[in-house]
């Protein structure tokens, strides 16, 4: 009789937990096991430009040390909302805040990445010489290929850094009540702001003459569109 009891108490805590208070352990495990994949391909490209000293690809290593910190901030947070019970679930304010750092980190990575490989691969289009009979096609084709690489890395970069944080926030079964979301809201706009801040001030040094006048609050407003300034860089 007791037993049964106890055990009827355990199951009702074991629901509230989860409900309520709690998040499940693989839902956080998922979420630190991409931040440990977006940790291993920051590295790669890091030691690929370490030996790099040209401006060009002053962006590419400013967006991937912000994604590098970002990585480790979604780690922590995500590691620091684990609770010390048996049940071994997430509190919910750390794991959230988490998940959005998590987003905001593949951010930096994806436009690391197309910055790069869009700024290599205009660089070879523009080493090939050919005739002038086919030098039009070629120029077509390029582009073409530019143009599908840039819709399928911007979207990629919309869907990261702006759908999938909006659906978590308006996600019906959220551990965080709905009257306090919009803090998340703010924590997640408070890191963009001097992130793109630091993008608009390391585009400024290096695509635009110290001579050229503009407008840095333009420039720092076209941050939160990346993919428009792949396109025009």
């Amino acid at each position: 009789m007791n037993n049964d009891a106890l055990n009827t108490k355990e199951d009702d805590a074991s629901k509230f937990h989860t409900f309520k208070h709690g998040v499940a352990l693989n839902v956080t495990r998922t979420r630190v096991t991409v931040l440990v994949f977006n940790l291993s391909i920051i590295s790669f490209m890091l030691s690929m430009l370490k030996s790099s000293t040209e401006l060009s690809h002053l962006s590419t290593s400013v967006a991937l040390f912000l994604g590098f910190c970002l990585t480790l901030l979604g780690l922590w947070l995500l590691l620091y909302s684990q609770t010390w019970d048996r049940l071994g679930l997430s509190r919910p304010w750390p794991f959230v805040l988490g998940s959005m750092t998590t987003y905001l980190a593949l951010s930096q990575t994806v436009t690391a990445f197309m910055h790069e490989y869009l700024l290599g691969l205009k660089s070879v289009f523009q080493t090939v010489q050919l005739g002038a009979g086919q030098q039009h096609n070629f120029d077509v084709l390029n582009e073409t290929v530019m143009i599908l690489l840039f819709v399928m890395g911007g979207v990629i970069w919309l869907l990261i850094t702006y759908i999938a944080p909006l659906n978590l926030l308006v996600e019906r079964k959220h551990p965080v009540i709905m009257g306090r979301r919009w803090i998340l809201a703010i924590y997640y706009l408070s890191i963009q702001i001097p992130i793109y801040w630091i993008y608009a001030r390391t585009w400024h040094l290096q695509y635009i003459s110290e001579d050229q006048p503009v407008n840095m609050l333009e420039l720092f407003a076209l941050q939160f569109v990346q993919p428009l300034l792949w396109w025009f860089r």
